[in-house]
């Protein structure tokens, strides 16, 4: 499941993974951003940070994470450059992260694994919006 709130006046989504982990939850997360940014939500050059906790379960694939980066260098790609900061403890979703990073960088996307919330928000250049709520 995926949990994402805009923060910032628009320029920085940040996101909760927890429970259960599927492709399906990655789509709608997509979508979603895309449809924020065309209601003008979220503004051009915006950031993002998606952390994970409580994760029950991790119920994607190689080819998951490879359909996805291809949504995003097709549908997203018109929603203009933007960073993403990862901040995971799983260890699935820290290996789909890399192979996603990877997947993203090839396409000239700035996408940085992080250990710490505060690094992640240090890296996009903003402090944490929201810390009683966004924490691990």
């Amino acid at each position: 499941m995926f949990d994402s709130k805009v923060y910032n006046n628009g320029t920085l989504i940040v996101g909760k993974m927890s429970g259960v982990i599927e492709l399906q939850s990655f789509i709608n997360g997509i979508f979603w951003q895309i449809d924020s940014r065309n209601v003008g939500e979220v503004k051009e050059g915006f950031a993002q940070l998606y952390y994970d906790d409580d994760v029950q379960s991790v119920n994607v694939t190689d080819d998951d994470i490879k359909r996805i980066a291809e949504f995003n260098t097709g549908i997203g790609a018109n929603v203009g450059r933007f960073r993403t900061a990862l901040v995971f403890r799983h260890p699935e979703i820290i290996r789909l992260a890399r192979l996603h990073q990877s997947l993203a960088k090839d396409h000239g996307y700035e996408v940085e694994l992080f250990e710490r919330l505060e690094d992640g928000f240090t890296w996009l250049k903003c402090v944490n919006p929201d810390p009683e709520n966004i924490r691990l």
